[in-house]
């Protein structure tokens, strides 16, 4: 595991409750500075990784199509043994003796992306800026050549990222933020971008414009005048934005005429939608949405609004104890991850559903761990729970990082790049924690930040993550070959240690009693 951490540690959670999301609105109250200040834990707890218990469960995912196209994807289909005897320049070699890859010049794509996964993000390489205040979204657009940060000095910035260069290329002042900025999302062709903020609208600006292009689409249909919006996407086509909103509502907006529909995901408004995402770039009708109630729901906008208190969903799927934080598609259609408040990433395959008779048996679990993410600490049984949640149909999950405070994000690696090998996630502790998807531990733990990494990239084309804190810094983080031979050689000397203290077989005892002088 990366910077040779391990899942082990002391307390669970102590926070800062002023570094809380939302302070403006919990459901059926209103919180205020005062009682955030009368709720901050007394002592500060150490910021170690969560101890998990149990080895990760393999034995449905391994059955999945999913597990066997990534480790094709990745070059991993080899056998262990070969995978261990491979030599980079044995395998130069091969490619300049054009036997590397048959029929090819080169390598494969499938040997480039095992290549690549030897080289991936291990350590933080630079401090790429320090900005004024906490940093809620750092995201790059399709092709890499834009990154985009926004945070809560109300200001989105550009930056290069062709060319790794990272300069600043445009500063716009938001409008509206009574905040922070929650969410951000470029348009597909990348030279839009939309954000969303504590208030009824989605708002777009060109990213060479200026805060006087600002366009916004105003949502009118919902029954309430305090709106937050979470999560926006924008759709594979460019010409309607999605937002995740309070009042149990995912929002739909039409780029060109700026109207609104709303999708209902619960009858009464009590329940926060804090996550949506579109399930494939081929499909701009099929959306997910990520309840606060643990509840994942599908939805086509084709036949999602002919009810005005509850929009019927596809499918449903049940499995989180606690509510989502963020969703990723792998862009297949078939198979998305969840992030959730109870400690865990889940993957689904879409063609799983949950049987919603075990609903009600979900809701009672999931009220006797009840807590807030913001300032409570992380209930111990969220980390190694006794048994899987009644009807959960998730085919794999992840365990080794803190989600609290905020809506932390988790995100598949890039497919040109990685043939999605990884899944790295922001955690609580200050760490970006890089899961393997195939083995389900973690492979490397970088750290660097000082306080929660709310949202982070992995650049399209090149081994570099992108990540930005509430400790008001973004950072650049790479690979580090001196961090890679450390680990090699902590590894070694923990296995010969284990070996070292292992009672002598009795034939060797023997023989050391027998030529021992006397």
């Amino acid at each position: 595991m990366g910077n040779h951490l391990s899942l082990i540690g002391g307390d669970d959670d102590g926070f800062d409750s002023t570094d809380n999301e939302m302070g403006f609105n919990v459901i059926n109250f209103t919180v205020n500075a005062v009682d955030m200040e009368l709720r901050t834990p007394a002592r500060v707890h150490p910021n170690n990784l969560p101890v998990i218990r149990k080895k990760p469960n393999l034995e449905k995912f391994q059955g999945s199509d999913m597990f066997k196209e990534i480790r094709a994807l990745s070059g991993s289909s080899s056998s262990g043994e070969q995978q261990q005897h491979w030599n980079l320049l044995k395998a130069l070699q091969q490619r300049e003796n054009g036997v590397a890859a048959p029929g090819s010049a080169s390598f494969s794509s499938n040997q480039q992306r095992y290549i690549n996964n030897m080289y991936i993000p291990n350590q933080k390489s630079t401090r790429l800026m320090s900005l004024d205040s906490k940093i809620f979204v750092t995201k790059f657009n399709r092709d890499g050549s834009k990154l985009m940060t926004a945070c809560q000095d109300g200001y989105v910035r550009i930056y290069d990222g062709l060319k790794g260069t990272y300069h600043l290329l445009n500063r716009i002042n938001a409008r509206d933020v009574q905040y922070s900025i929650i969410d951000a999302d470029f348009s597909p062709n990348g030279q839009h971008f939309a954000y969303s903020t504590w208030s009824r609208s989605f708002f777009i600006m060109p990213v060479n414009g200026t805060g006087d292009d600002c366009q916004w689409i105003d949502v009118n249909d919902m029954s309430s005048n305090r709106v937050g919006i979470f999560s926006l996407r924008y759709s594979p086509t460019g010409d309607t934005i999605i937002g995740g909103s309070n009042n149990a509502s995912v929002i739909v907006g039409d780029v060109r005429t700026r109207a609104t529909q709303i999708v209902r995901t619960h009858r009464m408004p009590v329940t926060d939608v804090n996550a949506v995402s579109f399930v494939n770039d081929n499909n701009p009708n099929v959306i997910i949405a990520g309840c606060d109630d643990g509840l994942l729901k599908v939805y086509d906008l084709r036949t999602s609004f002919r009810s005005r208190s509850l929009s019927k969903s596809v499918v449903s799927f049940i499995g989180h104890y606690d509510g989502i934080t963020y969703i990723d598609s792998r862009n297949d259609g078939y198979y998305v991850l969840s992030n959730s408040k109870d400690q865990s990433i889940k993957i689904w395959d879409m063609r799983q559903p949950s049987n919603l008779r075990h609903r009600c048996s979900a809701r009672q679990q999931q009220l006797e761990t009840t807590w807030d993410y913001r300032w409570d600490r992380v209930p111990r049984e969220f980390y190694n729970p006794h048994k899987a949640l009644d009807g959960d149909t998730s085919i794999m999950t992840y365990r080794g990082h803190r989600v609290s405070k905020t809506l932390l994000r988790a995100k598949f690696s890039p497919l040109e790049q990685t043939g999605q090998r990884y899944i790295y996630t922001g955690c609580a502790t200050g760490r970006i924690i890089i899961y393997d998807v195939l083995t389900g531990k973690i492979k490397e733990a970088i750290e660097g930040h000082r306080n929660v990494i709310r949202d982070l990239d992995w650049h399209p084309v090149r081994s570099e993550i992108v990540s930005g804190s509430w400790d008001s810094h973004v950072h650049l983080n790479a690979f580090n070959r001196n961090m890679a031979n450390n680990h090699s050689n902590q590894s070694k000397s923990r296995r010969s240690s284990i070996q070292d203290n292992k009672p002598l077989r009795r034939s060797r005892r023997l023989a050391n009693r027998n030529s021992t002088p006397f």
